[in-house]
């Protein structure tokens, strides 16, 4: 029997954030703003770095956009092109202090339809994100890393030791899935390899990464955000191999639920 991940929280003015705007993200964010044409979403773009000319190569960036805050870039590039307020932040992720538009907001806690979308490089904003899980089914994160040719898509909503009142799963659908930072614990304490004093994007072209890579994870993102939204995912991650051409997914089972959460019994009639 398939399993799909719920997606009634997206079918109601959901609140979408982009941490981290990059390699990924800058992708992420544009494929996002074309999803949602016609629908009502409020999109949020944060990341505190500057567009650098290196950038150029392999990111969602124009040279008119060097030395700008690159969510401020992208979100007034997007704006005008698909003529819809997109909001963003020059301040690294918290919960409470995005400010789209330099405005302060309330944070993701005022807004119970909301999906997170990581595709930040590092443990601490991995961390932050993971910390904003309550283990409410209308709220999901998906998180995006990668290497030089390979990288991997995970998507869940339990983060660590919850009380919830409902089944994981109902029928075929489910409510609670392990975080990408219980799926993957390692990306909690994995620790960059590159130069001091050299960013993601600059180290990454002293490499011999493919320069297609953050467009291929970009759009493996947009398609589980397109599937979430169709009510059709059953994935909990993506794996990709540019090396083999390949992508291998892992599915939602409640079995996988069990494991990862630690029900010792059977998630789809055990409350948790």
């Amino acid at each position: 029997m398939p399993y799909y991940l719920d997606n009634a929280f997206l079918l109601d003015n959901p609140w979408i954030t982009v941490v981290g705007c990059g390699g990924t993200g800058g992708f992420v964010a544009e494929g996002l703003c074309r999803l949602f044409q016609g629908r009502e979403a409020t999109i949020v773009l944060v990341d505190h770095d500057r567009v650098e000319p290196h950038n150029l190569l392999r990111q969602n960036f124009y040279a008119e956009d060097v030395d700008r805050f690159k969510s401020q870039a992208l979100a007034d590039r997007l704006a005008r092109a698909y003529r819809r307020p997109v909001g963003y932040s020059v301040y690294p992720f918290r919960e409470e202090d995005a400010l789209p538009h330099g405005h302060r907001y309330p944070g993701l806690t005022a807004y119970g339809n909301s999906l997170l979308i990581g595709c930040a490089d590092n443990a601490a904003a991995r961390r932050a994100m993971a910390e904003c899980l309550p283990g409410d089914p209308r709220r999901w994160l998906i998180d995006a890393g990668n290497d030089t040719n390979w990288g991997q898509v995970l998507i869940g909503n339990v983060s660590g030791e919850v009380t919830w009142d409902e089944p994981a799963f109902t029928g075929e659908t489910c409510h609670l899935l392990p975080a990408p930072t219980l799926q993957r614990p390692d990306l909690l304490t994995a620790v960059s390899t590159r130069p001091p004093d050299v960013d993601c994007a600059a180290a990454l072209d002293l490499t011999d990464q493919d320069p297609t890579i953050n467009q291929m994870m970009g759009s493996l993102v947009l398609q589980v955000v397109r599937r979430m939204v169709a009510g059709t995912c059953p994935f909990m991650g993506l794996y990709l191999d540019m090396e083999q051409g390949t992508v291998t997914p892992s599915y939602v089972t409640p079995e996988a639920a069990r494991r990862l959460l630690g029900y010792d019994s059977d998630p789809v009639d055990r409350a948790h």
